[in-house]
């Protein structure tokens, strides 16, 4: 039927597509994406990437779109449909007797295009949300692994949720696409991911904040090793090494085997030296008050020990005494003796047998020098010097009665002074 108005001429031919439309058409729409949606709230917000507006050309003075992409007429018939059908719906009302069956078919037309439109939008959703849901399962795959028993919950409850939404997405493929009820449905499970996804970037970063600490610690306590070797190396570069004497000073060797570096101007004379080691030993320390009490008693001496020569320093042969120097404090001990060829030796000490060599013994009445011996049983250092004296006198400083237990632990270097009796001297006098 020919329209009397020349205004609705150029869409008598539209009329048609309510009762029939090209298989094709179905086709290119169901591929297509979503375009014009943004008034509509059944659509969920971000769901797909927005299609750009047709572009009307300025040329022509008929309604046509041009796409980038190059869209077939079909989909073209469709968009312009949509466009011009709600124009002439508005002018029908006003024609008579025709107006309201015409009005109703443009209605149905208009459902129609409307749930069309709907199917394909589900259908490009329902793509779109399980392929946001496989990456998603791919990002909890290829996640590290948990740390602690909390992020290994949290993990276990957002699987769990995964799978649940997995489901439902397997559930509206079979259901018509056509139903509002579907668009809800897509719109729930897109709300869905998002909170998944929101939450495994929020578990990631509070993951990887934790290692950034943890390594953070790890370079920390790295480089106070650093520090500390640095410090150390520092230290030994300035401070002298063991066995060495630093400038100006020499080494005493006290009784007790302790080294301290001492300057050499406080050994200028034997009485100097003697002075400052009562000043050393004045403190409450066990080794510090048994030498204390060998000095106050006079029961020690002192010598250069340079491994194979071993000399006396006293107040009558008193040299100068060169940086460098070990000068060692020994105890003396003094003992009694019947032979002057024996060449065994019970230690002061521990009780071991030790047999004297031709140079341990050092005889006053020969200038031979002898060396020092060291005990093979508790490793004590000790020489032994042989000669004549008055048995009373050797009585009267015996200094077996001051020996104790502490003695026996702390003194390694010591003197012994072995007194030979006179030839017409009773064994019954020496006992």
């Amino acid at each position: 039927m020919p329209f009397p108005f020349k205004l609705f001429q150029g869409f008598e031919n539209i009329i048609a597509i309510r009762s029939k439309r090209p298989e094709n058409q179905g086709s290119a729409q169901r591929n297509s994406t979503t375009a014009g949606h943004e008034g509509d709230p059944s659509i969920p917000t971000g769901l797909s990437n927005s299609v750009p507006a047709p572009m009307h050309s300025s040329n022509s003075a008929s309604l046509s779109a041009v796409y980038p992409w190059g869209a077939s007429p079909a989909h073209e018939a469709f968009d312009i449909a949509q466009v011009a059908l709600p124009l002439v719906q508005a002018f029908t009302g006003v024609i008579p007797l025709v107006g309201a069956p015409m009005n109703a078919a443009i209605s149905g037309l208009l459902g129609i295009l409307q749930a069309i439109k709907r199917c394909d939008e589900n259908k490009a959703a329902l793509d779109d949300l399980t392929s946001r849901l496989h990456r998603l399962c791919c990002h909890l795959c290829n996640a590290p692994p948990a740390l602690n028993p909390l992020e290994r919950s949290r993990r276990d409850i957002l699987a769990r949720k995964l799978e649940d939404t997995s489901f439902r997405l397997k559930k509206l493929p079979k259901r018509r696409l056509v139903y509002t009820s579907v668009t809800q449905a897509i719109i729930g499970c897109s709300a869905d991911i998002n909170n998944y996804l929101m939450e495994s970037l929020w578990s990631s970063q509070m993951q990887s904040q934790r290692e950034t600490h943890e390594l953070l610690i790890i370079a920390r306590r790295r480089d106070e090793g650093l520090q500390n070797i640095e410090q150390s190396f520092a230290a030994l570069s300035v401070s002298p090494l063991p066995g060495s004497v630093a400038s100006g000073c020499v080494t005493l060797v006290d009784a007790t085997g302790r080294h301290q570096a001492i300057s050499v101007n406080l050994c200028t004379s034997y009485q100097q030296l003697n002075s400052m080691l009562r000043v050393l030993f004045e403190r409450d320390a066990v080794e510090a008050q048994i030498q204390r009490r060998y000095i106050e008693e006079g029961k020690y001496d002192l010598c250069i020990d340079e491994g194979k020569q071993v000399t006396a320093l006293t107040s009558h042969n008193w040299s100068s005494i060169e940086p460098g120097t070990k000068i060692v404090m020994r105890v003396t001990i003094q003992q009694k003796t019947s032979s002057l060829s024996g060449v065994d030796y019970r230690c002061h000490f521990c009780g071991a047998v030790n047999r004297l060599g031709a140079r341990s013994v050092k005889y006053e009445s020969r200038g031979r020098t002898v060396c020092s011996t060291e005990c093979q049983e508790c490793k004590r250092c000790f020489q032994i010097t042989r000669g004549f004296a008055d048995p009373r006198k050797l009585l009267s400083n015996s200094d077996s009665s001051h020996k104790t237990d502490a003695e026996t632990l702390l003194v390694r270097n010591f003197h012994v002074q072995q007194i030979v009796c006179h030839p017409g001297t009773s064994l019954a006098i020496l006992s």
